[in-house]
């Protein structure tokens, strides 16, 4: 596996300019940005990053890379247990660079007691970037990189307008407010209950990811 996670790295490596000019706009938002919108750098960032996940999936498959990668000793198991591992790396590792450029964003700006009154709130964006990784891995898996990404895309879409269609209609709302409330109040406990789920549907991904690859023909 660490022979997968190493080609991983080093195709990531090779999209530098392009995660590089992300990080410049990311600091360009220390400078223009207001404190509502620094969110974007967080945000932003965190979910940029996990794009390459999906694209890891293009670079295996060109000119049947996928039926080499199946042939070697690693075999399928490995293969799967290696994308998870190396998405949550890389999307962890991407959204702490966040963290710290939004941190220094409230430093340069405003202070450090204000950026605390927020820190509450960024692991969320970890989670939901987590989320949408791990319920898209197992179609990557089973359709391959091209459709794949266009129904996780897809399904993105789907979510995003059912949840401002919602949010709309104020159905949602009553939602919205509660975890607004118990991230002032109970910070802590909220984030244990989104970890445990973000757990629990990591595993669930895993499990049906496995699945697939071991069924699928290259």
């Amino acid at each position: 596996m660490t022979g997968l996670l190493l080609k991983d790295w080093k195709l990531f490596r090779r999209q530098g300019r392009y995660y590089g000019f992300v990080l410049i706009l990311a600091c360009a938002m220390v400078f223009i940005g207001s404190k509502d919108f620094s969110s974007f750098i967080t945000s932003y960032m965190t979910f940029m990053i996990a794009i390459f996940s999906f694209s890891s999936f293009t670079y295996d498959e060109y000119e049947d890379g996928m039926a080499f990668l199946m042939a070697l000793p690693s075999g399928r198991r490995d293969y799967v247990k290696a994308k998870y591992v190396f998405s949550l790396l890389l999307i962890t590792g991407g959204w702490a660079v966040a963290v710290i450029l939004r941190f220094g964003f409230f430093l340069i700006r405003y202070s450090a007691a204000e950026y605390l009154e927020i820190l509450p709130v960024e692991p969320v964006y970890l989670l939901m970037t987590l989320l949408y990784v791990e319920c898209s891995f197992p179609v990557l898996m089973k359709f391959g990189a091209e459709k794949g990404r266009a129904i996780a895309f897809g399904g993105l879409a789907v979510i995003g307008a059912g949840v401002f269609l919602l949010a709309k209609s104020g159905i949602i709302l009553p939602v919205f407010s509660t975890i607004d409330r118990l991230a002032e109040t109970a910070p802590v406990p909220l984030l244990a209950g989104f970890l445990a789920v973000c757990a629990v549907i990591l595993w669930i991904s895993y499990q049906i990811s496995l699945r697939f690859m071991e069924k699928r023909e290259f």
